[in-house]
């Protein structure tokens, strides 16, 4: 078997581990015209003829525009579909800045695939990373600094985007040194695209391929390459562990969990665990965030010092996700996806009783209402915990409505023999900030507060001796 036959094989056998997870949607191959993607298209375009691909084959190229050869690199990639019978979409970027950085050019590409697949129907995009490009990734991160996650290298298939634009990313060739693709184009006397930026020193990544290993393998030898793998294969393994742990800490402390927010209960975990909740919040970032982004380094690094400080503390990063230092743990939501409360008009939103379960406008929030002629005697109040209220009806006036709290709002709480103001009520009972303009208040139809939910009954509708009728109201957050 030659060498294009193996190199075929290969990619099969990585796609095939993937296939049922794209459902026979459009294989999307991202093609810049050199020599691994084009190595990568000749064998996926025999693929597809010998019906060995998860789906229909499609091409995207994305220009940059920052070089002056770029239209004719694309008409390159252009004339080679057309010769492999591969339907063909190319993107032309265009930016503010005359060179833009390294990762400034990497997002605004993987945002271009992802147009591009999100348009064709893609359910895979297929990029040429091989083995050479993984060692560089792994030398260049710990030169920088990074953790087990950098230092595992590159993965072979995640996930970007989420829902139904969710798009799984996959790299059949990191097994492939970048020399057998050299061979093999030779080998098929194809011809591939000399990217002139790919010798530009000004470029880090480019200094480190063609200048730092360069000089570390005439001293090393292979022993370079073989001491990075090993360092990347150990770190893959840490990773998996922390990952692990990390899931572990989401799964059995996450209360009150949307789409939009998470509440982490953080208490009695040790120091030991503070590497394990990182990455926690790091999975609970990917979950919250509307396109399934990783947070930044720092993002992180700051959140986690708001364990140090007291409560009401938030950090706020560029991808829009909130944290916020709380009595117990940490809260992670997205303001700008958080469902707004009901609009505070004609005394909020009116509330029945034994109706079924209201939803608190489009918030997290949702509450029930049942009627009984007795109190019930269980659950117990510390079995049924604070999200669930008994109410004596007798010294309200109804109709009862669900609103927001309004400034100047009083509370009398339970037990408590004068009323006091609602606003420092809350931060004397750490809600987080988050939470307050968004709580559902029970009041009568004389807009006194008859209970805030999960924090305290108010001392109106406190059960008597002679209480008999009795309504029962269960609220739920997420």
């Amino acid at each position: 078997m030659d060498s294009f036959a193996r190199l075929q094989d290969a990619i099969a056998r990585c796609l095939s581990r993937y296939e049922n997870l794209v459902a026979e949607r459009t294989v999307l191959a991202a093609v810049s015209g050199g020599v691994d993607s084009t190595a990568l298209l000749l064998a996926l375009a025999r693929l597809r003829s010998e019906g060995r691909l998860p789906g229909p084959l499609q091409c995207c190229h994305v220009d940059h525009g920052v070089r002056t050869d770029s239209s004719e690199n694309a008409a390159h990639v252009v004339e080679l579909c057309d010769r492999l019978d591969v339907p063909i979409r190319v993107r032309r970027l265009q930016f503010a800045e005359p060179r833009p950085s390294e990762d400034t050019l990497r997002q605004a590409r993987y945002q271009a695939l992802r147009e591009v697949a999100r348009e064709q129907g893609a359910g895979m995009l297929v990029t040429a990373h091989h083995a050479d490009d993984n060692l560089e990734t792994v030398l260049f991160r710990m030169l920088r600094g990074t953790g087990p996650r950098g230092l595992a290298g590159i993965p072979e298939a995640r996930w970007i985007g989420r829902g139904d634009r969710s798009l799984l990313l996959v790299r059949p060739l990191l097994r492939t040194r970048r020399t057998t693709l050299e061979s093999i184009l030779r080998q098929l006397a194809e011809p591939a695209w000399q990217d002139s930026t790919n010798h530009d020193l000004r470029y880090t990544r480019n200094r480190l391929r063609h200048e730092t290993i360069p000089a570390l393998r005439s001293s090393l030898g292979i022993g370079l390459d073989v001491a990075l793998m090993t360092v990347a294969s150990t770190a893959r393994a840490a990773n998996e562990i922390i990952e692990a742990q990390g899931l572990r800490i989401l799964t059995q402390r996450a209360r009150h969990k949307t789409a939009w927010r998470c509440e982490l209960d953080l208490r009695e975990v040790d120091a030991a665990s503070l590497p394990f909740i990182e990455e926690a919040l790091r999975q609970a970032h990917v979950t919250l965030h509307p396109h399934g982004e990783a947070p930044s380094t720092a993002w992180l690094a700051r959140t986690m010092q708001l364990l140090q400080q007291p409560d009401g503390k938030r950090v706020a990063g560029k991808s829009g996700i909130l944290a916020e230092r709380t009595r117990d743990g940490l809260l992670l939501a997205d303001p700008q996806r958080a469902g707004p409360p009901p609009p505070d008009v004609d005394g909020g939103q009116l509330f029945c009783w034994d109706g079924g379960r209201q939803r608190f406008g489009a918030t997290e929030w949702s509450l029930d209402a049942f009627e009984h002629p007795l109190p019930p005697l269980a659950p117990s109040p510390l079995e049924a915990g604070r999200l669930r209220a008994l109410l004596d009806p007798r010294a309200t006036t109804l109709p009862w409505r669900l609103r927001t709290r309004r400034p100047g709002d009083r509370f009398q709480p339970l037990g408590c023999a004068q009323e006091l103001e609602l606003r420092r009520f809350l931060q004397s009972r750490h809600l987080p900030r988050f939470d307050r303009d968004r709580l559902p208040l029970l009041v009568d139809a004389s807009d006194r507060i008859l209970w805030v939910p999960g924090v305290e009954i108010g001392e109106l509708a406190r059960l008597q001796l002679n209480t008999r009728r009795c309504v029962e109201v269960v609220a739920r957050c997420g």
